[in-house]
């Protein structure tokens, strides 16, 4: 279930307006925070993140604490508010080793829960703990992570690859507005590479080289046919002369694949060539 491999960092969150940046100067920490699991207000019980899994797995182990995470009112439990079971949260790094420990198994369990830890760098970049000071880094899972990006972005690649040179300057005026009918082939991986890098980008790249090769060229000279003053965009809509074709591009896009507006299409087309 656990590598015995396994090493968890427990890492104080870096300069707050660059997380990204790892820094061991944190002004925020002069002294050690010492926690145990909360207490759940509304179940009445210990958030110790354990799952039934685990509970077998600590079961199977002669595990020889009481993990019951039932809360009574007054009365401390011997085993989730002992010493044993609390984690100093340090200025510096600290390290837990689940697949040599018990009770660093359990550790990392109930600190993957806590609204003053994220359970991973992932989870930090999303920012969705205000309150937390530290961060989970368990090498494996971000190893794990990366490779996958590593994996999309070179399907991607490949997918690029397999392009025309007409879909490819296509996709390059969708996505940065930009005509490069003139460019070639070498220009447009450049361009590719710098779209790879920006994350809402590749967002829409994939999204575009699922579409068909109709419909990639209909976007395209929708956004030609603005770049070059053919269709006009004002507050009220989009318009081609005094027809209004809607007020998105989707709108636009919809209303020219209307088989009664070909004519209409035909026309713009022969004016962006």
């Amino acid at each position: 279930m656990v590598s015995k491999d396994l090493k968890i960092e427990i890492r104080p969150i870096p300069n707050r307006n660059d997380i990204k940046k790892f820094s061991d100067n944190l002004e925020y920490f002069s002294q050690a925070h010492i926690i145990a699991p909360f207490v759940n207000p509304v179940s009445l019980t210990y958030d110790t993140g354990l799952s039934k899994e685990d509970i077998d797995y600590l079961n199977e182990r002669n595990f020889p604490y009481d993990i019951d995470n039932n809360w009574t009112k007054g009365v401390a439990h011997p085993f989730w508010e002992s010493t044993l079971v609390k984690t100093e949260l340090l200025a510096t790094p600290s390290f837990l080793f689940p697949g040599k420990s018990l009770i660093d198994f359990v550790k990392w369990r109930y600190l993957s829960v806590n609204n003053y830890i994220y359970s991973s760098e992932q989870e930090m970049l999303s920012g969705s703990k205000p309150e937390a000071t530290h961060y989970i880094y368990n090498e494996s899972i971000e190893i794990e992570i990366e490779a996958t990006k590593l994996q999309k972005k070179n399907q991607l690649i490949r997918k690029i690859g397999e392009l025309s040179l007409d879909r490819k300057r296509n996709i390059i005026l969708i996505l940065e507005n930009e005509d490069s009918s003139t460019k070639d082939d070498n220009y447009l991986t450049v361009k590719f590479d710098k779209i790879l890098t920006d994350k809402a980008k590749v967002s829409s790249l994939t999204e575009l080289l699922e579409k068909d090769s109709e419909e990639i060229s209909l976007i395209a000279d929708i956004k030609s046919a603005l770049y070059k003053n053919v269709l006009r965009k004002t507050n009220k809509g989009i318009f081609y002369l005094e027809t209004n074709l809607g007020f998105s591009e989707q709108d636009v896009k919809e209303f020219l694949l209307d088989d009664e507006n070909q004519e209409v299409y035909l026309t713009i087309k022969s004016k962006i060539k």
